[in-house]
């Protein structure tokens, strides 16, 4: 599926559920992020007995997991009498851990992963994963376009939300405020970095800028987001161009340059000292708890933020990388995939039927308002800030996709590259050292990949 293909199909999916969503929010009669429905925080559900007894081997990794699954888990269990047993991984050993599995044969009944972008590059899915393309769920996905297999068209997984990832720094609105700033919307580069300087300047020992470079996916969000950023509108042909061997990485001169700015944050004394320890719920806590004024992430970190700190004020605001006002997205949603090696294939789908239901999704969204994945479900009441990301750049088309999701044929070589970027800003590196070196890890993965024109 081609850029503009997806970008159509993500305008459409995000207009039509603001649409719905609005209506949703106002029968609901509350505000509260919060969310109050699960009876099962308060008293035993009573199972019924009269259904067999079944139980789900449920992999998935520490982000992915959401504590509201445990209440969903929990009616399930008494509607049906289904036992989820959640295997929660960590996030930095989660990518590894599923392809030993998968390459072992000894799977899951079910597991999360990003999809549709990484179905061949991760996963191998048309080999290892079930098609689901013909499961009843099927008829009610409010983006059928998006979780579509780009190469041959099939469904392998039950997509969690419509659309995903508004790369943005959300921050503490308290203390931008108690340094004069009040909803800021840098215009230019430069912006972004005066508002870091005041916070330096003014705010009496705030981190102005949080990084949590323990968990290394949320250290290459940056470059991640940056680089296609300043490509665009000449991003997908500079992607062609690295799939066919007709560049490197260190042709690229605005991925230096992403690397350089990235760097001088480091430089200038904006970021906490302790980045290489700190990691992703750090991170969270010292933004809710106004120790740091932002941190740069996807969406989720908000409502993660709000479920936990429910009396945090926050805002967001784009990076305006080159001076260009455009928000770096993911063509990508987490989904559920039945692994064809399982035990209980055919439980296995049973289950992931019921998971889609109306009844336990709307549990899942009242307390991480969002974007579901089905036309039936209540999306919750969607985070102010984060609508206006959408309203302002991805229903108006000022978006590109990150590095990730146009360059998923290369994303088992990410890693090292994420690695990489710890080592510049650890001073063991350099901008030039990173691409050197990634040059040449990329080139030999994807000669290993076969990869045409390797």
């Amino acid at each position: 599926m081609n850029s503009s293909k997806l970008k159509t199909a993500l305008a459409i999916t995000i207009a039509a559920f603001m649409t719905v969503s609005t209506a949703a929010c106002g029968q609901s009669g509350t505000s509260d992020n919060k969310g109050t429905q699960s009876q099962s925080t308060n008293a035993p559900i009573k199972t019924d007995d009269s259904k067999k007894a079944l139980t789900i081997a449920y992999l998935t990794s520490t982000t992915k997991f959401k504590d509201v699954e445990k209440d969903m888990a929990e009616q399930l269990k008494a509607d049906e009498n289904i036992t989820v047993e959640f295997q929660i991984v960590p996030d930095d050993q989660y990518v590894t851990l599923v392809k030993s599995k998968l390459a072992s044969g000894e799977v899951p009944d079910v597991l999360d992963y990003n999809f549709p972008t990484q179905n061949s590059s991760d996963l191998g899915a048309s080999k290892n994963m079930e098609d689901l393309s013909n499961e009843p769920w099927v008829s009610r996905l409010n983006n059928a376009k998006l979780v579509k297999d780009p190469d041959d068209g099939k469904i392998y997984a039950l997509p969690r939300e419509s659309s995903s990832f508004f790369g943005a720094c959300y921050y503490n609105k308290k203390v931008l405020k108690s340094v004069g700033i009040e909803d800021p919307q840098p215009k230019t580069y430069k912006d972004f970095l005066d508002i870091l300087e005041t916070i330096k300047t003014k705010g009496n020992g705030v981190v102005p800028f949080y990084a949590s470079n323990k968990d290394s996916w949320t250290t290459q969000i940056f470059m991640t987001l940056g680089v296609p950023i300043a490509l665009s509108p000449n991003d997908q042909a500079v992607w062609d161009k690295l799939l066919a061997n007709e560049m490197k990485w260190s042709d690229i001169p605005e991925f230096k340059e992403i690397l350089n700015d990235y760097h001088d944050l480091y430089k200038k004394g904006y970021v906490n000292k302790d980045n290489l320890s700190a990691t992703y719920d750090m991170a969270k806590e010292a933004v809710a708890t106004g120790k740091a004024a932002m941190m740069l992430n996807g969406e989720w970190a908000a409502t993660d933020i709000m479920s936990k700190w429910p009396d945090a004020e926050l805002g967001a605001f784009i990076i305006p990388f080159k001076d260009k006002l455009m928000i770096g997205t993911g063509a990508y949603v987490q989904g559920i995939f039945v692994p064809k090696n399982g035990k209980q294939v055919e439980n296995a789908k049973k289950f992931v039927n019921l998971w889609s239901q109306p009844k336990y999704q709307n549990m899942f969204w009242e307390k991480n308002a969002g974007f579901p994945g089905f036309t039936d479900v209540d999306g919750g009441d969607v985070l102010p800030y984060i609508k206006a990301l959408v309203d302002t750049y991805i229903t108006t088309g000022q978006y590109c996709y990150q590095i990730n999701d146009p360059m998923g044929a290369a994303s088992g070589s990410f890693g090292d590259l994420w690695n990489y970027y710890i080592e510049m800003v650890a001073g063991s590196s350099t901008p030039d050292n990173v691409l050197q070196k990634f040059d040449k890890k990329y080139s030999d993965f994807m000669k290993q990949k076969n990869q045409p024109g390797f």
